[in-house]
């Protein structure tokens, strides 16, 4: 999800002088997260129960977009006045905006059982810092009966840092339901709307 410095999903539309909905309204069945951390460490700060965990790992981010915007990458300031408008015969199918990032993340970990980790809930809080390696928008449409298929590699004034808080709650190695809040702007600072990324989810060991 995309959400506003006052935590608001969608402004209103008195609100909205930068025409932000156009970027916050999003199908968030197709808006998707996936992170893989390759490489962890654990260090034990008292036995097994209180432990500080980092490494480093690679994120896949997908902005859906509901409206059929197209964004423009050479526009000097991404907003919804210089995104440039499909035509109204067109009928997407997808429209996203991909962001990776390469990540480590910094969390103080609390486990309930020192002897079994495997037998231990736990808790974890911390800050999960990136840089962005690429990103690109994808479109699939079809106008009269004929499919178009667009991908155009850009930095559309995505910052290229990105910090984040993340709390983790789970049992074992078996299951770990995660929450992540952006605490930076998704986009640089005045080349964009002010909106920070928040993700959810379910993280599986292996």
């Amino acid at each position: 999800m995309l959400s506003t410095i006052d935590n608001k999903l969608k402004l209103p539309g008195e609100e909205d002088s930068l025409q932000m909905n156009n970027f916050l309204d999003l199908n968030y069945s197709k808006s998707l997260y996936f992170s893989l951390n390759l490489f962890e460490k654990n260090i034990r700060l008292y036995k097994n129960y209180v432990n500080l965990v980092t490494g480093l790992g690679f994120e896949w981010n997908s902005y859906n977009f509901k409206k059929n915007i197209i964004l423009d990458p050479n526009a000097d300031y991404i907003s919804a006045s210089n995104t440039i408008l499909a035509p109204s015969s067109a009928t997407f199918s997808k429209n996203k905006l991909k962001v990776a990032y390469i990540k480590a993340p910094v969390l103080l970990e609390i486990n309930t059982n020192s002897e079994n980790p495997n037998k231990s809930f736990h808790i974890s809080g911390g800050v999960e810092f990136a840089y962005k390696i690429g990103s690109k928008t994808k479109q699939v449409y079809e106008i009269n009966g004929y499919e178009f298929n667009v991908k155009q590699h850009s930095d559309y004034h995505l910052a290229d840092f990105k910090y984040s808080s993340t709390v983790r709650v789970g049992y074992g190695d078996y299951f770990t339901v995660f929450a992540n809040y952006g605490l930076s702007q998704l986009f640089e600072k005045d080349k964009g709307p002010e909106v920070y990324p928040l993700t959810a989810g379910i993280s599986l060991n292996f």
